[in-house]
């Protein structure tokens, strides 16, 4: 029998939110997986809108348990964002006994087999424990949106093949006995991603004070970290209405996040290594911030250094991660990237691609050596 499955989708009121649930649910309604062995959890919280519920409840709660999987709608009337909503669906998903739970974007339609193709991939090797979907532009339905996320060694993440044509695309295997091994990924994209509940070992799936950005680079880091794998199932294929966060504050969660990546998980002759990349980088990230016109928000980034909640947060995080760690700084940084590859105009710069890059390689090949 397949395992139990839920699918966790969140039904926040974003500005295209009807549309959005209404192309994805309406995909839902021709997967393949059997439907008596998923549960579709709906998870609302709080807006700047009117709630999601009511019109929910009337267009497609009637669906529940025949067109559509077994629906349960969860609605918090508090501002808890991506992490908090998802973390709610995961305390649904354990009552009801499944086995993985598969997080979905609001702004995403499904192949008929994306959730098939998934479980397929976690059960033919038991040390996986996330698969992240081929995520192809919603827009422009050939063209890849992630083939799995690249994890840099200064805490920098993005989507690997941006805007590549998916028929062009090889993918990196290797087959032992009759299966197929995924090459593992730096990270997977909370966009389309399924998660083996075995692996979080009664935890929570995302930490909640990340709120937005990396907290999906935290939760394949934190697995990584006990000797789990993250893989990319190119057959399980999902479609995503991508558009880059243009606020301000996005920039902020990025670059405060990173930081709380690198200060949680690497040994302390691991920093020591990195420290003259990491206080060089920032100097550029701090030009790149002024010329961008969000220089406020790494000031703001600033102040958060001179917290002692903020460090408090971080220790404890860390004391946490190196209890259960089982692999050194090695093994672990084995799947980072060395070049910074950002792909939205937004966010390009030439001067990292022709200077920064160059020195961030460089310094990566020394670097590791000494780690």
């Amino acid at each position: 029998m397949l395992p139990k499955v839920a699918i966790i989708y969140l039904t926040y009121p974003t500005k295209n939110w009807e549309a959005d649930i209404n192309r994805c649910l309406a995909s839902l309604e021709r997967m393949t997986y059997p439907k008596e062995r998923v549960e579709l959890i709906c998870v609302e919280s709080k807006g700047k809108i009117p709630p999601v519920k009511p019109w929910f409840d009337e267009r497609w709660l009637p669906k529940s348990g025949k067109e559509l999987p077994r629906i349960t709608y969860v609605f918090r009337d508090e501002w808890i964002g991506f992490s908090g909503n998802n973390n709610l669906g995961l305390e649904e998903a354990k009552r009801m006994g499944c086995e993985f739970v598969y997080l979905l974007n609001e702004d995403t339609d499904t192949d008929p087999d994306f959730l098939i193709r998934s479980v397929e991939c976690a059960q033919q090797d038991s040390s996986i424990a996330c698969v992240q979907s081929m995520v192809l532009l919603g827009e422009e339905r050939k063209l890849i949106n992630s083939s799995g996320n690249a994890y840099h060694y200064l805490g920098f993440g993005y989507s690997n093949n941006y805007q590549c044509d998916v028929s062009r695309f090889t993918f990196p295997a290797y087959r032992t006995g009759r299966h197929v091994s995924r090459t593992e990924i730096g990270y997977a994209s909370g966009a389309g991603v399924l998660v083996r509940l075995a692996a979080l070992q009664d935890e929570k799936l995302f930490d909640e004070k990340f709120y937005s950005y990396h907290e999906d680079t935290d939760l394949c880091l934190r697995l990584r970290m006990r000797g789990w794998r993250t893989v990319t199932e190119p057959t399980s294929v999902i479609w995503h209405y991508y558009e880059f966060g243009k606020a301000k504050i996005n920039y902020y969660y990025m670059e405060r996040n990173r930081y709380v990546l690198v200060f949680s998980y690497y040994r302390p002759w691991t920093l020591f290594i990195l420290m003259p990349m990491l206080l060089v980088m920032d100097i550029g990230v701090l030009g790149f911030a002024m010329m961008g016109g969000w220089a406020d928000m790494k000031w703001k980034v600033y102040r958060d250094f001179c917290s002692s909640d903020f460090w408090r947060w971080i220790a404890a995080r860390r004391s946490r991660i190196q209890k259960s760690r089982t692999i050194s700084d090695r093994t672990f940084l084995r799947v980072a990237v060395s070049a910074i590859a950002f792909q939205e105009v937004n966010v390009k710069n030439p001067m990292l691609t022709w200077m920064g890059n160059p020195l961030l390689r460089a310094y990566w090949f020394v670097a590791r050596m000494l780690i």
